[in-house]
């Protein structure tokens, strides 16, 4: 062998090595599956000599192959391989056959003779089955207009990318996905029992509480002790709230589809924060951590006021919950053009980047907080849901062992 195929030998491995790498970084990204697929066969058609390459689908139900990703199929080609029968053709005898194939030249090979392909301008063809645990999930395949490019090598090399992607395909597969309704149908009407439950458990011994802290107040009132009256209300106001808050879980764990209702008016957000930071001060006292409020004097939006407190108090709640003893939490407020911007920051453990994303989705639960802070995982749902009724956004900035900081706008006029 002489020095120059040597050499060039190196460089076609490296070449592949770097291919794997890239669609190694793709296949364990946190994009959505369809884009992992797209962005692997991108891959493919621009670092191998490949003019069009595809990614299909097994159902085993329908025994047929469905055409999810694709780049460079001619649109009548793509059609045709919508929707593939098991044996059906080239691609339906590579499936049923569940082997790696190659073929330098389809106009002439009597195994793989592909009129479809030729027809298009291809010539040469490699593909190889998805599989996983001897479960065949689909066909990763290219094709090229060229002679004679493929050989052994290459072979192996779709065949490891598509062990890489087996994993994708399987959240893709039908039988997968329909296999994830039932498991999200089941859990959504376990979560209304449990909330149906919940509330009616709960509804009695509050309603006790609120009629035994009206009771208190009435007595502390004629006794003038102002300091005792004060948390007497404090309780009271929290207990109504909550209230309010469980008959709300009990319309909604009878009926999924209910939105949140929302009234607007004109509120003084300024006085409405010193409030909530007065409700939450027995918190921050029991962990002796330090609350400072930065809001600008007779500040006035037009939005719901219990559904702003709630917003408020899931956040501080959050706060104060995730910073450590004698922690610092702060909560600042400021106009930035026709919107109020919010910032409540604590110094907690932090969130993982992977992480952030699934924030607001009900039922989840930081892997920090699983166990050791436990919960139905509905606050940071709730709290989003009600943030984008008043026409704003929430977004949270945060690092692990550096604290986090969520946001949330909310427009300042009352047409917005």
């Amino acid at each position: 062998m002489s020095v120059k195929t040597i050499m060039q030998h190196a460089g076609h491995k490296d070449k592949n090595l770097y291919l794997l790498s890239e669609i190694s970084d793709i296949v364990s990204s946190s994009l959505s599956d369809k884009d992992i697929l797209e962005g692997v066969l991108w891959v493919l058609s621009t670092q191998l000599d490949v003019d069009a390459c595809w990614i299909q689908n097994f159902d085993h139900s329908t025994k047929s192959l469905m055409l999810i990703a694709q780049q460079g199929l001619p649109e009548t080609m793509a059609k045709d391989m919508d929707v593939v029968e098991l044996g059906q053709g080239i691609i339906g005898k590579i499936a049923m056959e569940r082997k790696c194939v190659f073929s330098n030249d389809i106009t002439k090979d009597s195994n793989y003779l592909w009129e479809a392909a030729v027809k298009s301008g291809f010539h040469s063809l490699i593909a190889a089955p998805v599989i996983e645990g001897g479960k065949l999930l689909g066909i990763l395949g290219t094709v090229s207009t060229k002679f004679g490019v493929f050989n052994v090598n290459d072979l192996k090399l779709l065949t490891v990318i598509s062990s890489c992607i087996s994993d994708v395909c399987n959240r893709t597969n039908p039988e997968t996905q329909a296999m994830e309704l039932r498991r999200q149908q089941d859990e959504i009407i376990y979560t209304q029992l449990f909330l149906s439950a919940l509330s009616h458990e709960l509804k009695t011994p509050l309603t006790a509480i609120i009629a035994s802290t009206g009771l208190l107040a009435e007595e502390l009132e004629k006794k003038k002790d102002e300091t005792l009256v004060k948390i007497v209300q404090n309780i009271s106001k929290s207990s109504s709230s909550l209230q309010n808050r469980l008959n709300e879980l009990l319309k909604l764990s009878r009926n999924k589809d209910e939105a949140f209702g929302i009234s607007k008016k004109k509120l003084d957000f300024t006085a409405l924060v010193f409030e909530i930071a007065d409700q939450v001060s027995s918190l921050l006292k029991q962990k002796k951590q330090n609350l400072s409020v930065d809001v600008p004097l007779s500040t006035n939006i037009y939005a719901d006021e219990q559904r702003i407190e709630q917003i408020l108090l899931n956040l501080l709640s959050n706060a104060i919950k995730f910073s450590p003893e004698g922690g610092q939490i702060s909560l600042k407020a400021n106009s930035e053009g026709n919107r109020l911007v919010v910032k409540i920051q604590d110094c907690g453990p932090g969130i993982p980047n992977e992480e952030k994303q699934k924030l607001f989705k009900p039922y989840y639960h930081l892997s920090t907080d699983r166990t050791s802070l436990p919960g139905l995982g509905l606050g940071l749902a709730i709290t989003k849901q009600l943030v984008e009724l008043h026409g704003g956004t929430i977004w949270v900035q945060s690092e692990p062992e550096k604290g986090s900081t969520f946001s949330f706008s909310l427009p300042l006029s009352e047409k917005a």
